[in-house]
C-alpha cells in the first residue's frame, strides 16, 4: 500500500514565520499577513454526505466516519486500482475559507497513481460551506461516486478543474481575501502543463478559482507572490503542528521550471497555455 508519506511529495519544511513584519521589521507590503482568521464551521457535518454513504458502503472510505468538524486537514485512501498493483487514489481535504465569507470551505485534492514510484494525476473539487450543507465546484461525477479521475467528464474537465497539490494562503488583512498558493510538484503527470505556482482567488461570478498574472510588475498577484517568497504561506496544519509552525516555504526551483517552460514553449503550446506575457517577454528566443 502506498502511505501518504511516499505517495505525496512534501516540497516544503516546517518553520515559524512572522507574520506581521516584512525585512528589516517593517510592516507586511499592503496588508498582507500569514494570520489568516479562522474560518466558522457551519455545514451540518464535517465531510459532503457522498464521503459517508461511501463510507457506509465500502470499507475503503472507513476514515470519512471519523473526521471532525474542526479538523484543519482529512484524507485517506480511496479504492484500489483494478491492476493488482496496491495502488489507492487519496484523498486530501484542506480547511479553507476559499470564498472569504467566513465559513470553512474543503480544498480537496484527489491523487491518483500511475506508478508506485510517485508518478500520478490529480484532480481538485471545491466544497463550500453553509450552514444547509456542502455546495460543490468540480468535474462531473456520479453522485454516488467520490471525486476522483476515472468518472464521466472528469478528464475532459480536469484542465478546468487542477488548480495545484496543497494550498497555501496568504490573507490580505485590508480587503479581507485569501489568496491561495498552489502548485504541481515532482512527478505529477501535469506538471510541464501548468509549471510554478498560481495565484489563485476566488470569482465570485464565474464560481470558480481564478489564476492571477503574478509576473505583471504592480499587480496584486506580484505583490503576494513576492510576500510568499519572503515569508512562505500558511497552510492547513496536520496532525500535531501548530497553525503558527505550519508554513509553506518558496522553492526556487518550481519557479525556475515554469520560467524554462515558458521559454522552450513551441506555437502549439503558446496557444493552449497561459503564459503571462510579461513572462514571454524575458525570454531569450533566437531571431
Amino acid at each position: 500500500m502506498i502511505t501518504r508519506a511516499a505517495f505525496y511529495p512534501r516540497l516544503r519544511r516546517l518553520l515559524l514565520a512572522s507574520a506581521c513584519c516584512g525585512a528589516a521589521g517593517q510592516p507586511a507590503a499592503q496588508g498582507l499577513t500569514l494570520r489568516v482568521p479562522e474560518c466558522q464551521p457551519v455545514a451540518p457535518k464535517a465531510l459532503p454526505e457522498k464521503y459517508y454513504a461511501l463510507a457506509r458502503h465500502h470499507k475503503d472510505f472507513a476514515w470519512a466516519q471519523k473526521v471532525r468538524r474542526d479538523q484543519p486537514t482529512a484524507g485517506g485512501n480511496g479504492w484500489e486500482l483494478i491492476d493488482g498493483s496496491e495502488m489507492r487514489d487519496w484523498y486530501s481535504f484542506y480547511r479553507v475559507d476559499i470564498n472569504n465569507d467566513g465559513y470553512c470551505d474543503w480544498y480537496l485534492n484527489t491523487s491518483s497513481p500511475l506508478s508506485t514510484g510517485g508518478d500520478r494525476d490529480s484532480i481538485n473539487t471545491l466544497y463550500l460551506g453553509r450552514p444547509q450543507g456542502w455546495i460543490r465546484f468540480g468535474a462531473t461525477v456520479p453522485s454516488d461516486k467520490p471525486d476522483v479521475l476515472g468518472f464521466r467528464k472528469t478528464a475532459a474537465e480536469e484542465r478546468r478543474y487542477l488548480f495545484g497539490e496543497e494550498p497555501g494562503i496568504i490573507y490580505d488583512a485590508d480587503q479581507k481575501i485569501s489568496y491561495l498558493i498552489t502548485a504541481l510538484y515532482r512527478r505529477h503527470q501535469r506538471r510541464d502543463a501548468l509549471p510554478g505556482y498560481q495565484i489563485l482567488v476566488w470569482d465570485a461570478r464565474a464560481n470558480i478559482l481564478q489564476a492571477l498574472d503574478k509576473w505583471q510588475p504592480g499587480s496584486k498577484a506580484a505583490s503576494v507572490y513576492a510576500y510568499f517568497k519572503q515569508h512562505g504561506a500558511y497552510v492547513a496544519p496536520m496532525d500535531g503542528v501548530s497553525a503558527e509552525e505550519a508554513v509553506m516555504d518558496f522553492d526556487k526551483e518550481i519557479e525556475t521550471h515554469e520560467i524554462r517552460q515558458a521559454c522552450s514553449a513551441d506555437a502549439e503550446e503558446l496557444a493552449e497555455r497561459k503564459i503571462s506575457p510579461v513572462l514571454l517577454a524575458t525570454c531569450k528566443r533566437p531571431r
